[in-house]
């Protein structure tokens, strides 16, 4: 691939508990991510999926291997790169209204584009007529969405996402999903996102990879062959969607037949 947007090379990530004792999380590790590419990672339980975002969005340095974004190695979050964490009631700041928390992502802007930036990221989640809200007021979609308008106030080129609609029931997650996929349709960001729902990373992704148990290295690349725009209507009764859930599920599985001792904490 010609220039990706974001590069993980031979990706080890190590934890030290507090005993001493070092556990191997993830081990060479290596994905690309091109411009307005969504790409998904699923992977059995414990199999460190979350720790690998955090790695490549430069909240945790690795033990070995480089994470290069725009051609240049990260050593901490870079402007650019955008996060949306599962816990919205955690990520956001209950004494603060839905605007002031959406702000947070805009602080580098002057207070007149900052503005201007809020009220288009809300429009554009639907939130538009909620600013003066506070999080408490609003349902968890709805938080979860003020969560998605902070992350995109910013344009960043690339959007993690970990596990942003398990906390979410089925309607609002497969609503949730579709605003997602209009964002990104309509934008040139890149997405990368860990999940555990299968139907979920092949319904939005270009492509899937499937880590194996720990510690972790790529165990299946995926390719997502379906035509967008995709519906949740339509898309899911497609044979091929069926099929590739199927063969999603089938590594996920392997993989999981392998785990021996792996924590449940990511």
């Amino acid at each position: 691939m010609l220039n990706p947007v974001l590069d993980i090379k031979n990706l080890e990530v190590s934890i030290r508990s507090r005993d001493g004792f070092v556990n191997e999380v993830t081990k060479n590790v290596t994905l690309e991510l091109a411009e307005h590419e969504f790409v998904s990672v699923v992977g059995p339980s414990g199999c460190g999926k979350t720790t690998l975002l955090r790695a490549a969005s430069g909240l945790r340095m690795p033990s070995g291997g480089k994470v290069s974004f725009e051609g240049k190695p990260i050593t901490e979050v870079p402007q650019g790169i955008s996060i949306v964490f599962q816990e919205y009631n955690k990520s956001l700041f209950p004494w603060l209204t839905i605007g002031k928390n959406v702000a947070m992502g805009a602080r580098a802007y002057p207070n007149a584009e900052k503005e201007r930036r809020v009220g288009d990221a809300l429009e554009q989640v639907g939130l538009k007529g909620f600013a003066t809200r506070y999080p408490w007021e609003l349902s968890g979609g709805m938080q979860q969405r003020a969560a998605l308008a902070r992350a995109m106030v910013s344009n960043p080129r690339v959007l993690m996402m970990d596990e942003p609609f398990a906390s979410v029931d089925a309607l609002t997650r497969n609503h949730l999903e579709d605003v997602v996929q209009s964002l990104w349709t309509d934008s040139r960001f890149s997405v990368l996102m860990v999940t555990h729902d299968v139907g979920e990373a092949v319904y939005l992704s270009d492509r899937v990879f499937v880590l194996s148990a720990r510690p972790s290295t790529i165990l299946a690349e995926i390719k997502i062959d379906l035509p967008r725009p995709r519906s949740q209507m339509e898309t899911r009764k497609m044979l091929r969607f069926v099929d590739l859930q199927a063969e999603v599920l089938e590594r996920v599985e392997e993989a999981g037949r392998n785990s021996v001792g792996t924590e449940a904490d990511e």
